[in-house]
């Protein structure tokens, strides 16, 4: 029996980076794996998801996907 908490995958970040506008034409090439570098250094670093959706111009639900897809077993 399952937890019933849905397991994140790849596609699905990329999903949301599209719906999101993440990465979009004004800026410089960034793709998802350097998301998630980004979002793994900053936990190492405590800075916090907030902190980051804010600077990068991005809603902390994406944000929180990263970290949930980092974490997940």
């Amino acid at each position: 029996m399952g937890t019933g908490r849905y397991r994140l995958t790849r596609d699905d970040l990329e999903a949301m980076r599209k719906e999101f506008g993440v990465g979009g034409y004004d800026e410089p090439a960034q793709g998802l794996d350097e998301d998630l570098h980004q979002i793994w250094r900053n936990a190492r670093l405590g800075i916090t998801l907030e902190d980051w959706a804010e600077h990068r111009g991005v809603p902390p639900t994406y944000a929180r996907a990263l970290r949930r897809f980092l974490n997940q077993d």
